[in-house]
This record gives C-alpha cells, sequence and structure tokens, in this order.
C-alpha cells in the first residue's frame, strides 16, 4: 500500500537524520549542515565555477587568441595542455583537504563532478579515449586508505563510457609536493612514474586525470613517462587548479573559458584522432 512506502521512507530519513546528528556530519567547505544524503551544502556548491578553464600545463598561464592552426600557450605550444576545473580557493580547498587528507572519500563524485569534460566526446575519436589517474605510491594509498585520482577517474569512467586504464604505476615515494616548494616540485616528481601497460597505452588518446594542478609538476612528470607507451596525444584533466603559482611571467596570466580553447585546438585533435583511427 502506498502509505507504507511512505512510512518506510519517513523512517529511513528519520534514521539517517539521528545518525547523522549522532556523528556531527557537517560540510567540509563551511563546516554548517549539509542536506540529507549530500556531502557539500547547497550554499559552498553554488559557490564553485563549474565552467573550467584551460591551461597550459608547463606554467599554468592560459591561452590569449593567436592566429594561426597551431594556437596554443605561447611559449610552449600545445604539447602539455591542462583542463581544468574552478581555482583552488575557499570553500573549494577545504573540500579537497577533506576528500584528500580527512579520509572522506565519500566526496568522490562531488569532486569529480568538476572534471570538465574532454572535447570531441560526441565523435568518433572518443572510442579511442582511455583515462589514465595520476597514481600515489603504494606505501602513501595504504596509508591514506585510498587513491584520489583513482577514485575520480573511476567516477569520470562512468559518466563519459570511457574506459579506465591503470596504466601508470609511481615507482618512487617522493616527498609530498605539498611540502615543496614551487621551485623545487618538478625536481621532486622527476621520474617518479614508469608505464605499465605500454602495449593497451600506444597510439591511444590518454586523459590524464589528478585532483589539483597547482604547478603542473605531477601531471608533466606522469605525462612524460605516458610519452614512452608512444600515445596518440596527452590531456591532462583536474578537477581543480591554482594554489602556488609557477612560470616567468604571472603577471600576463589569463584564464580561458573551456569551450573558447577546445575550438581552438579542436582541429589539431581531429588531424591526431584521424590517425589513430587510420
Amino acid at each position: 500500500m502506498a502509505w507504507m512506502g511512505l512510512a518506510r521512507r519517513a523512517l529511513g530519513n528519520f534514521a539517517r537524520d539521528g545518525w547523522d546528528m549522532l556523528l556531527d556530519r557537517r560540510c567540509p567547505g563551511c563546516g554548517g549542515a549539509p542536506p540529507r544524503d549530500r556531502d557539500v551544502c547547497d550554499a559552498c556548491d553554488a559557490l564553485i565555477d563549474r565552467s573550467g578553464v584551460a591551461l597550459c600545463l608547463r606554467c599554468l598561464h592560459g591561452d590569449p587568441p593567436i592566429p594561426g592552426p597551431n594556437r596554443g600557450c605561447p611559449r610552449h605550444g600545445n604539447a602539455r595542455l591542462l583542463l581544468s576545473g574552478p581555482s583552488f580557493e575557499a570553500p573549494l580547498d577545504r573540500i579537497v583537504h577533506a576528500f584528500k587528507y580527512e579520509g572522506a572519500s565519500s566526496l568522490a563524485p562531488w569532486v569529480a563532478s568538476l572534471l570538465p569534460e574532454p572535447p570531441l566526446l560526441c565523435e568518433s575519436i572518443a572510442r579511442e579515449y582511455v583515462l589514465v589517474p595520476v597514481p600515489l605510491h603504494p606505501a602513501r594509498r595504504a596509508h591514506r586508505g585510498f587513491d584520489q585520482a583513482a577514485l575520480l577517474a573511476r567516477e569520470a569512467s562512468e559518466r563519459w563510457g570511457i574506459p579506465l586504464v591503470n596504466g601508470l604505476a609511481r615507482v618512487r615515494d617522493n616527498k609530498a609536493q605539498a611540502r615543496c616548494d614551487p621551485a623545487a616540485r618538478r625536481g621532486n616528481v622527476a621520474g617518479a612514474f614508469a608505464v605499465t601497460t605500454p602495449r593497451i597505452l600506444r597510439g591511444r588518446p590518454v586523459l590524464l586525470v589528478d585532483d589539483v594542478a597547482t604547478t603542473g609538476s605531477t601531471l608533466l612528470a606522469a605525462a612524460d613517462a605516458l610519452d614512452q607507451a608512444e600515445t596518440a596525444w596527452i590531456l591532462a584533466l583536474s578537477a581543480a587548479h591554482g594554489g602556488a603559482s609557477f612560470g616567468p611571467e604571472p603577471e600576463n596570466q589569463a584564464e580561458v573559458a573551456m569551450g573558447q580553447e577546445v575550438v581552438v585546438h579542436s582541429q589539431a585533435w581531429r588531424r591526431m584522432g584521424a590517425d589513430v583511427e587510420s
């Protein structure tokens, strides 16, 4: 009967609310009470921009419009590009900190929702895409209890229908990047990754996934390792960007809307996709 279903739902909601009160469940962004069955409150969620930006992974600068077919970063070209979610600032910084360091793995779907959609997802080249998470070292993963990039990549795989390939291993337990100043981060992760599935990745477009791109150093090191597998191309995706900036000309930094940047590079991606399919 209908009333029995309503009663069961009401009883279930009462039990969840009581459990939340007992555990003092709070929004990691502001400390307020989040809605039932959600981890982030409406106020914090509304503060997060979901438009996405396209940046050069080498300097994390945007790409001002430059005429020509090979537009990209004016200093580094388009070989290392990043599509990122919003800037790593409050309240997002507190939410991601809870996700990574406070064991709040249940935040993975929410954080993954910030990953920008990759280009050409509805075209034939997307059938060749693979998602590769930037892995933690096994010792750090054991200490944390999960690998945050792997969780984000799994959520993205289910949302976009792109296969997840654990194609990288972290072979060196380097010092935590958060403890390094920006100038030392690139050297800290140099040689930290190795490809584990070269035959699967060879000739495929790779979407390299991480949670936050601060200086781009970790993603660059992972991309350098993937180059050894002769991938078709590599595009980095991160849920957020920013923190300590890195680059010789920070005064020229400009964020560019993801949709505009995808148009800029779509011709090059189409050509690479045609090479993959041929």
